[in-house]
């Protein structure tokens, strides 16, 4: 029994310094830098773009001189008066008649 026992102790003991070398050397593995990848050659089939947040800063800018011109609806260039009034003679005849002038430019 005691040779067994004593036996034992010794088997016990040197699992515990197995045990110990091995974190020695699993903790000096985890110092260790992980080893560099090198890339030779990426290629890239599809992009997906899930959320794009695109926003335009204009707090910055300045206007210094505006000119143009805005036309709403229906804007004719020149004299349309002749026109009109020949196609209100042919759909209405002489009962009315119509006065259209263009606006002149300054």
């Amino acid at each position: 029994m005691e040779n067994k026992i004593y036996s034992l102790e010794t088997k016990i003991n040197d699992v515990k310094t197995e045990i110990k070398s091995i974190s020695v050397t699993k903790t000096k593995k985890e110092n260790d830098s992980p080893p560099t990848i090198q890339i030779n050659h990426l290629q890239v089939d599809q992009i997906v773009i899930e959320h794009l947040d695109y926003a335009n800063n204009f707090g910055h800018l300045g206007i210094k001189e505006l000119s143009g011109r805005l036309n709403i609806g229906s804007s004719y260039e020149g004299d349309i008066s002749e026109q009109v009034n020949e196609i209100v003679k042919q759909k209405l005849g002489k009962e009315a008649a119509v006065n259209i002038k263009a606006k002149k430019e300054e």
